[in-house]
């Protein structure tokens, strides 16, 4: 049965990996899966998905979300797309194309940005997701849960796309603390 399955959470949850082992345990038959990510993330590998803990698979980069629907042929039953919280409004339409395929979709990204906002589309991908996973980080100062991505420079851009060298996993009240005053 086609559905959507969306892993959300800050940076250094694990949302990739937990994409990769979807990818890993959905089937043998690598023609059978599609992996895609925006041409925007650049880290690691960039004909690959990459977990911060050095797992990979191969994928497809594409700069807008319709260009997806181009690379599924006959054999693929599964979609798999990381950083989906970087594709503009068109990603909505084409995961419900993608369902209206037959496939099986699961898609990572964060579900807020570093001032603690919604990312993006990701309420409405939440809305449209059959099956929600929200993965925690630990924080960076106090080792607790962490569901927050706190930038560790100075930047008003809204997209930076960077790791360890540009964020940290943070609690709620390590967040709060580490936010300028406005």
């Amino acid at each position: 049965m086609n559905q959507f399955t969306l892993i959300y959470g800050c940076m250094f949850a694990g949302k990739s990996t937990r994409l990769i082992e979807f990818y890993q345990d959905f089937d043998d038959d690598p023609a059978r899966k599609l992996v895609v990510k925006p041409l925007l993330d650049n880290r690691y590998a960039i004909h690959g998905v990459n977990s911060h803990n050095g797992l990979t698979i191969p994928c497809h980069r594409v700069g807008k979300p319709e260009e997806i629907t181009s690379l599924v042929d006959d054999h693929v039953k599964a979609v798999f797309i990381d950083e989906i919280q970087f594709f503009d409004i068109n990603i909505l339409s084409t995961v419900n194309y993608l369902l209206t395929m037959g496939l099986e979709v699961y898609g990572a990204g964060l579900d807020r940005d570093y001032l603690g906002r919604d990312f993006g589309h990701m309420p409405a991908l939440k809305a449209l997701a059959r099956n929600r996973i929200q993965v925690h980080a630990r924080c960076s100062v106090c080792g607790s849960k962490a569901d927050h991505t706190f930038r560790v420079y100075d930047s008003d851009q809204l997209i930076l796309v960077g790791h360890s060298d540009a964020y940290q996993a943070r609690c709620a009240k390590c967040w709060k603390e580490g936010q300028k005053p406005v």
